[in-house]
């Protein structure tokens, strides 16, 4: 029996063989030192990607830890320096990066968008100016020498054999790039990308998980760093200006936000523009390649959003859709998988009979002078399925989100299964058995509908991140269990052949039905359901009515609903409470609820006023 050979070896294999036999035949000293550069750009390319691509966090100051890992590995390796194997050099830039962006990112923390773009192009700029200047670190205006590896006791002197240990190590991030992509490190990026409060509400870490994509943004970046320093012997400040980080970000720009072989065909592509033109038109046309970067940038943001890959995808989608037509509609009424807690989950807690799913308690929430929920209690026990209603500006979505983690109330206790968890957060809460859908979908929209599944088992799969870059140890087994849970889901939702259909281009109902099978996948003790019906028709709601009670019935699940659906609410709670002005105003059985003056009052704005009996012989 043959067995398979993997794709990564016959990569490794030939790009070790290949440039240090054919390629010193072929290519001249200076196109094997461009291909070193091209890889190490590629390596750059990678770790900017999956820093702004994946995790969805801004970096315009990236080859500052390139020239971290570049000095880093001199520092080591150096004759004058510490003089230690070329490999030690290569894992201390890879640990220089990772420190240095760490740091970085810790004010990611707090800081989005503008203000964190700022801080990273500081980086840059002071690490151009300053730090790279230092004497000690970068050598001074003489650079800093880093000398090539050694095999035994001979040194890889040719720059068509130190290509060979650039290519393998391009092939060795790139299956690196690929494992991350398909483990729950790679998801839960994708999920901070695409909005913080729907990853917490899968369990995901948000401030953990963008230190770790920082983190692991800088250590790829210091191994290019270490390829670049040692391709060319020595390196100055002026190696890594600003100017470079800038390209760094045109390129992934333009290979596409998120494709691995878009930013590695771009970086590749970048490298050797400059001297194809020279080639092609002479060297009096030096600089022509900033201005073919820059309509190329221009042309992207104006026709191809999804950079060159994305132009790719969209192209092969359309000829898909030409020869195949679209899929057939999954039905309105899902029949929704019945499956046990994962085993990666943590244990549900006990609790004594009669105690209650959810219970908050005196819950106050203040925005300023603002009070938004002012004293209001609430109660959901096992098996009902309980409404929480009001008028716009009533407090209930306020209430709602301090139940779930996404604010602190600022008096009162919220308790989940006799746990009191008033100041844990979404994600801690999602561990102890509670699940939440959004008003506006809560779903990664340009994953697909499968990835969706495997980011909402987050927790289901508690694997670390160095089992997920390498997909050895416990990542093969959790993974093999979240993909199979996946797959039931899909096939009870009726939805596999839309499996890789992005979420996004599904119509509304379609997305609630994935968001629902997403919000039960993992088999939450506590369903917390925010405006389900919203954007739904009538007879689709009817289905979600009939969706809910199976949830309850069939399931034995617990649900808390927020919805303005009075019939809907009517039809499926067992309880009813009712918010106005932050204050609970009623509660108790849904139909005699609704029928209190105090509801009708705040629905309508005043009570009814009683039916006048015309006198007998009164005029009209």
């Amino acid at each position: 029996m043959r067995l398979p050979v993997p794709g990564v070896l016959i990569a490794l294999v030939a790009a070790a063989v290949l440039p240090a036999t054919i390629g010193s035949v072929v290519l001249s000293d200076k196109n094997a030192l461009l291909g070193s550069a091209a890889c190490a750009f590629a390596i750059a390319a990678i770790s900017l990607n999956i820093l702004m691509g994946y995790a969805g966090q801004i970096s315009l100051g990236q080859f500052a830890f390139v020239g971290v890992g570049a000095f880093t590995t001199g520092i080591v390796t150096g004759v004058d320096q510490l003089r230690l194997p070329w490999l030690a050099g290569l894992v201390a830039a890879a640990v220089a990066g990772a420190l240095i962006a760490f740091l970085v990112g810790l004010p990611a923390l707090r800081l989005r968008g503008l203000y964190l773009a700022v801080v990273t192009v500081s980086v840059a700029y002071v690490g151009w100016q300053s730090l790279f200047r230092v004497e000690q670190i970068g050598g001074g205006s003489a650079g800093k020498v880093t000398p090539r590896p050694y095999i035994g006791e001979t040194a890889i002197a040719s720059d068509a054999g130190f290509l060979s240990i650039a290519a393998v190590l391009l092939v060795l991030v790139w299956q690196l790039d690929v494992n991350l992509t398909r483990s729950r490190l790679g998801r839960a990026f994708q999920a901070v990308k695409a909005d913080e409060a729907v990853a917490a509400s899968f369990g995901v870490d948000v401030a953990r998980y963008k230190l770790i994509a920082f983190t692991l943004s800088g250590a790829v970046a210091g191994i290019a760093g270490a390829i670049i320093g040692t391709a060319y012997g020595t390196v100055t400040a002026s190696t890594f200006d600003y100017a470079r980080s800038l390209l760094l970000v045109v390129i992934v720009v333009i290979g596409g936000l998120g494709s691995r072989w878009g930013v590695v065909t771009a970086a590749i592509f970048a490298t050797l523009l400059p001297d194809l033109l020279v080639w092609i038109f002479g060297s009096g046309i030096r600089g022509l390649d900033l201005v073919i970067n820059a309509a190329l940038l221009m042309y992207t943001l104006a026709m191809h959003p999804g950079g060159f890959a994305g132009a790719v995808e969209h192209a092969r989608e359309k000829r898909a859709r030409k020869r195949g037509g679209e899929p057939p509609l999954p039905p309105t009424r899902p029949s929704l998988p019945a499956l046990v807690r994962p085993v990666g989950m943590p244990p549900v807690p006990r609790t004594r009979p009669g105690t209650p799913v959810l219970q908050a308690t005196g819950v106050t929430v203040r925005f300023g002078g603002l009070t938004a929920v002012d004293d209001a209690d609430l109660r959901v026990d096992r098996g009902t399925i309980v409404g929480l209603m009001g008028p716009n500006g009533a407090g209930k979505t306020t209430m709602f989100n301090a139940m779930t983690g996404a604010l602190t109330p600022d008096s009162g206790r919220v308790e989940l299964l006799g746990v009191d968890v008033s100041h844990l957060p979404t994600h801690d809460r999602t561990a102890l058995g509670m699940s939440r859908t959004f008003q506006l979908i809560g779903l990664a929209k340009s994953q697909s509908v499968y990835e969706n599944l495997l980011i909402a088992q987050h927790l289901a799969a508690p694997y670390g991140v160095l089992s997920a870059l390498t997909m050895v140890g416990p990542a093969r087994f959790y993974e093999q269990d979240v993909r199979r849970r996946a797959d039931e889901v899909l096939d009870g939702l009726g939805f596999h052949r839309y499996r890789d259909t992005p979420v996004g281009r599904l119509s509304h109902g379609q997305q609630r039905i994935v968001e629902i099978g997403c919000a039960l996948v993992t088999s939450p003790e506590l369903v917390m359901l925010d405006e389900p019906s919203a954007g739904m028709s009538p007879a689709a709601a009817e289905d979600l009515a009939a969706t809910l009670l199976d949830v309850r019935d069939r399931l034995g699940r617990t649900v808390l609903l927020i919805e303005h659906n009075v019939p809907l609410v009517l039809g499926v709670a067992d309880e009813l409470y009712v918010m106005a002005a932050g204050k609970v105003i009623a509660d108790g059985e849904p139909v005699e609820v609704v029928q209190r003056p105090a509801v009708v009052t705040a629905y309508l704005g005043t009570t009814p006023a009683r039916p006048r009996h015309r006198r007998e012989g009164a005029l009209a």
